[in-house]
């Protein structure tokens, strides 16, 4: 889309077969960018957590856009690489950055015993680390641009007070610290890497009405009517790319669910 205030600019999203993370890919598409979109799902799965890369692409294409799809098993170390240099073999940059991919399988909900030292660090490593290692790939080349964007997809600064009572279920320890740990990251980077014209950002999408939320909300047997629009999270990251200066945005925690209308 040529005519777009993304024009120009190659965004990277990943987690992006389905949900919060294909949203974001689409309205990035949507804005003229040129998306490389990743996930480990190329094929129908054959259950209720539909969407594929190749399907995100597709939606692009049919807005005028330009999708690249990038098949990548972020837990695997090897697959991250190929993710990094494919990227920048087939779009040359990433000017916006979304690390949207996590595992909201059956582990976040596995508690101290039913979680070994292999899962925890598993969790870790695809929730944050994973995170910081396409920031290392992607923000030197920003950085010689004179700027660019990080979003990364998080869901609590905290550990709040009476958590298990907040919520429908009960969550294992491994997934709230490697969000918390997400804020901490995106926080301090922000702070080092505001002098080079790069804009880090937290942001979380709420109880976003995804594929999984609802297939959860099944397996559990908690009502997801509480879930709140995908689109929610969608309408912070057009705030954010678009923003004449979008510096102002670096370091915070951006809560999605502040972007709701009368409507939703």
């Amino acid at each position: 889309m040529s005519d777009g205030p993304l024009h120009g600019k190659v965004a990277l999203v990943t987690g992006a077969a389905r949900g919060v993370g294909k949203a974001i890919a689409i309205e990035l598409g949507r804005l003229g960018a040129d998306v490389v979109v990743t996930a480990r799902t190329v094929t129908p799965r054959g259950d209720a957590l539909v969407g594929t890369i190749g399907e995100t692409v597709a939606d692009l294409e049919a807005l005028g856009a330009n999708g690249h799809a990038v098949r990548a098993d972020l837990a695997d170390p090897a697959d991250v690489r190929a993710l990094i240099d494919t990227t920048l073999a087939e779009c040359g940059r990433v000017d916006i950055l979304v690390n949207n991919a996590a595992d909201t399988g059956d582990n976040v909900f596995r508690g101290f015993w039913e979680t070994t030292p292999e899962a925890w660090a598993a969790q870790i490593q695809l929730n944050l680390n994973v995170m910081y290692e396409l920031m290392h790939a992607f923000v030197p080349g920003m950085k010689e641009r004179g700027g660019g964007i990080v979003i990364n997809v998080g869901s609590i600064r905290e550990i709040p007070e009476g958590l298990e009572s907040a919520l429908p279920l009960t969550l294992g320890a491994a997934y709230p610290t490697s969000k918390v740990a997400i804020f901490a990251m995106s926080t301090l980077l922000a702070q080092e890497l505001a002098k080079d014209g790069i804009t880090v950002v937290t942001l979380t999408p709420g109880p976003a009405l995804t594929e999984s939320f609802v297939l959860h909300a099944e397996q559990i047997g908690f009502d997801p009517s509480f879930g709140t629009p995908v689109e929610l999270p969608v309408r912070a990251v057009n705030e954010i790319v678009t923003a004449a200066d979008p510096m102002q945005y670096a370091g915070r925690f951006v809560d999605a669910t502040t972007y709701a209308t009368d409507d939703d």
